[in-house]
């Protein structure tokens, strides 16, 4: 999108060295994708993510960027868990309701810097592969059987590094501000980017952060 093509440019060059690391493969679409905006070291190979950390065969790479699975908090956690003790930069897809779950506050409130979020104007169309059964008819798309419109944001992290983090932010600021809602907390967070309903974890959370709720 033109989010993305904003992004481009700054990284042009860079993007010719940096490794990037998918560890969920499901389609294998993300080094074609990737490789559009001109990133060309890209690792996204069709293996189990969490055999290849077990077996201590985690490929090196640069930057972590990945989507995991929605369908088990366990890839939440265990992907986040990761992302944290690796110390590089990572930016992660996650639907808007998990940053106000325990699983998210809690590993991610005592980093030295907080993640900050980039969360899109539009929901993400979100498709199905084939061989898995199909979405809930709520909220899916028309004349799109296997998709499903998902409220989601990308959270980001520069990792130990904090002057890469805090240029991240700005570089977000900078060129997709007009695309995307960028927050440093959840208290710059417009309400239309907010989860539609709360829980009761979420809200004392959310209110935690200063977060007013109805």
């Amino acid at each position: 999108g033109r989010s993305q093509e904003k992004f481009q440019e700054p990284w042009r060059i860079a993007s010719k060295k940096i490794q990037i690391y998918d560890p969920y493969y499901c389609q294998g679409g993300v080094k074609t994708r990737l490789l559009r905006l001109g990133f060309e070291r890209v690792h996204n190979e069709n293996q189990d993510f969490y055999k290849v950390c077990e077996a201590g065969q985690v490929p090196p790479f640069d930057v972590l960027l990945t989507n995991p699975p929605f369908s088990a908090d366990e890839h939440f956690s265990f992907a986040l868990d990761f992302a944290i003790k690796s110390g590089k930069p990572w930016l992660m897809i996650l639907p808007v309701h998990v940053i106000f779950r325990n699983l998210f506050v809690n590993p991610t409130q005592d980093l030295p810097w907080r993640p900050f979020v980039v969360a899109p104007q539009k929901k993400y169309n979100f498709k199905t592969p084939a061989p898995l059964p199909p979405p809930p008819t709520e909220n899916r798309a028309k004349a799109r059987s296997r998709s499903r419109l998902t409220h989601t944001l990308w959270v980001v992290h520069g990792g130990e590094n904090q002057a890469l983090h805090q240029r991240l932010l700005e570089v977000a600021q900078k060129k997709v501000s007009d695309l995307c809602h960028v927050a440093t907390n959840v208290l710059e967070l417009p309400k239309v980017a907010l989860p539609g309903e709360w829980t009761d974890e979420m809200r004392q959370n959310a209110e935690r952060e200063g977060l007013e709720l109805p």
